[in-house]
């Protein structure tokens, strides 16, 4: 029988192209990867992968054991949820990925609910950028991940994954109290012009977010300052008075000479979601995680 992390192996190659993206998808090194695939290449009797240049693609054989793989695999994995489901009760074993903020705001305040309603379900996590937690949904190597977007109805996911939507999250502007906006109760993108900001990576979905707050005005926020993590955005903001676009769920608590002033935009805002195989959608566990979540997030919004 062809051995199933074989399969997967494929199945994720023909997903994402090269086996440096397999290898990061699944967690496994290049060379694991590789053995995997002349494994099912002897197994089966035919290559199914050949190389093009200095990469690799999948021969006809190999494309079609792709395609029927991934079926399959989708048949075993609904097959699982779909036994476990007869019974009701959330138990086993899920990893729920996510990124800083919203593993603070909604996945770590759920883990006491969950232990105490549902103590056979044993919950692990990973964190990583949005794009980056899709892939890993979609290639099996974790069962769910909190995602997130800048607006409204611009998530594009593989046609496996299900989502559904657990908070609207608006987002304000931080900034040292002897600024001179910080007097103000609520700020303008018009005020915005010229301040310095500091960013998280360039290119990255919260670096896309500030700058989408200034599409409107066909200008580009002035970012003289760089960090990944909110609480170092923050450590700028006192240090040289910059100004920050830090979203309020799971936000860090704030140095007393530090404020925030809303925007006078609620749609400045990241629409949050829970991503997950359609063959998982009958799995009582992820039925409670998206109950808990949404609670927590709506508790946190009141």
């Amino acid at each position: 029988m062809i051995d199933v992390l074989a399969l997967r192996t494929l199945v994720v190659l023909d997903s994402v192209g090269s086996v440096t993206a397999t290898a990061d998808a699944l967690g496994y090194t290049s060379a694991a990867i590789s053995h995997q695939l002349q494994k099912l290449s002897r197994y089966i009797g035919a290559p199914v992968t050949e190389r093009t240049g200095r990469g690799i693609a999948l021969t006809p054989m190999g494309r079609e054991l792709g395609r029927r793989g991934a079926e399959l695999l989708q048949d075993l994995e609904r097959l699982e949820t779909d036994a476990r489901a007869k019974s009701g009760v959330p138990r086993g074993r899920i990893t729920v990925g996510g990124f800083s903020t919203g593993l603070r705001g909604v996945l770590v305040p759920a883990l006491p609910r969950l232990k105490h309603t549902a103590p056979e379900l044993t919950i692990t996590n990973i964190e990583d950028e949005p794009d980056e937690l899709i892939d890993m949904v979609t290639a099996g190597r974790i069962d769910a991940s909190l995602i997130f977007d800048w607006r409204e109805a611009s998530l594009l996911l593989p046609s496996t994954l299900k989502s559904e939507l657990i908070a609207i999250d608006r987002a304000d502007i931080v900034m040292h109290r002897d600024h001179h906006l910080a007097s103000r109760a609520e700020v303008t993108r018009q005020d915005l012009l010229g301040e310095v900001f500091v960013s998280a990576p360039r290119n990255g979905v919260c670096h896309r977010w500030l700058t989408a707050l200034f599409d409107s005005l066909n200008a580009e926020p002035r970012i003289e300052y760089w960090a990944m993590e909110y609480d170092t955005q923050i450590e700028f903001v006192r240090a040289v008075g910059a100004l920050a676009l830090v979203p309020r769920l799971g936000r860090p608590h704030l140095p007393e000479d530090v404020t925030v002033v809303e925007l006078d935009d609620p749609s400045i805002a990241r629409w949050i979601y829970l991503a997950w195989r359609s063959s998982m959608t009958a799995s009582p566990a992820i039925a409670l995680l998206l109950e808990e979540m949404k609670s927590i997030a709506e508790a946190a919004a009141g």
